[in-house]
């Protein structure tokens, strides 16, 4: 029988080792995601620990323009969370990108973003196997110098990813350590490359996953990439024409950066989930972490001091991810490390 909000709720604390003498905060949009406000809260005074609900009237980004951010609410959420010890996040587009979490964590904090239905939550739950492996990851991150991305398909892309100060994103599913912000549910690792480094070609097959549009690509698209940024976007279909006319829609060179890149490892996440959940009932975390894609992004990039709320993930098949020669996914099937 599948277990109820709360009851997820309930084991996800546990991971996040939530204990009686420590204070969630629950940050929440009016009239939005109420059933998680609830389960939240109440999970956490069964496990005998404080619980605050913070409610901003509006913190959402549209996914088109005109957008005009509104941060009114912004300093009275900081100065509230900042006196809790874990911070959940299930506000509609999440503060992933925003300032916010990055003041929340780097006051050591733990922060984590729940948007998934409960059965997604349930199904794809952290664990310590699957930390391993995402730490395993970024290891073979951390001591690389080039990442290199091939597919049949004509995407090969490289980026420098050198240096001990590469930041990289560790994501299992749960936060137990100070300053930790993840995502419920996930399963990925990526880095964010040096600035401008990016470069080549990567090119989207019908299949590959549009995210926050939730669905999938149709048509061939061919993206080069020159220095970081998105320089070209060609094809004949509608996809083509479609991400032409969302990044020029911005009027923001930003919108074209690269962002973030790395590679999914859950094992039980599936590039099928866009067929069977309805795709507005999804944020895309399966995606993201599904084992063995390529899953990048555009925008935002905070360690380049680059913000703009236009932000595509975009989780790709069949390509062959290396560092420094070594493959670490390989034709779009995980690679376990020796």
């Amino acid at each position: 029988m599948p277990k109820t909000l709360r009851e997820l709720f309930v084991d996800q604390y546990r991971l996040c080792r939530l204990t009686s003498s420590e204070t969630v905060a629950v940050i929440s949009e009016l009239g939005h995601k109420d059933e998680y406000v609830q389960a939240a809260v109440a999970a956490a005074r069964d496990l005998g620990a404080g619980a605050l609900v913070l409610t901003a009237s509006s913190l959402s980004n549209p996914l088109l323009p005109p957008h005009e951010g509104d941060g009114r609410e912004v300093a009275a959420l900081l100065a509230a969370a900042a006196e809790c010890d874990l911070v959940i996040d299930v506000t509609v587009g999440g503060l992933i990108h925003s300032d916010v979490r990055t003041r929340i964590t780097g006051n050591g904090k733990r922060m984590l973003f729940v948007a998934e239905p409960a059965d997604v939550l349930e199904r794809l739950m952290g664990d310590e196997k699957l930390r391993a492996v995402v730490e395993a990851g970024g290891r073979r991150l951390k001591a690389g110098s080039t990442l290199r991305v091939t597919s049949a398909a004509g995407t090969d892309l490289t980026a420098d990813i050198s240096g001990e100060d590469l930041p990289i994103t560790h994501q299992w599913g749960y936060v137990d350590e100070p300053g930790r912000w993840d995502h419920w549910p996930s399963g990925f690792v990526a880095c964010f490359p040096h600035d401008l480094t990016a470069q080549g070609t990567i090119v989207l097959q019908p299949g590959d996953v549009l995210i926050p549009w939730q669905r999938a690509v149709r048509d061939t698209v061919t993206l080069t990439i020159e220095k970081g940024f998105i320089t070209g976007v060609e094809g004949s279909g509608n996809d083509a024409f479609v991400l032409r006319d969302y990044f020029e829609a911005w009027d923001d060179e930003a919108v074209y950066a690269v962002s973030h890149m790395g590679w999914g490892v859950h094992p039980i996440a599936r590039w099928s989930a866009l067929e069977v959940y309805d795709p507005r009932s999804l944020y895309g975390q399966e995606l993201r972490s599904t084992a063995g894609n390529f899953m990048w992004s555009t925008g935002p990039n905070r360690f380049a001091d680059r913000e703009t709320p236009a932000h595509l993930d975009i989780p790709m098949r069949g390509c062959t991810v290396e560092i420094d020669g070594h493959a670490v996914v390989r034709d779009g099937v995980l690679v376990e490390e020796e």
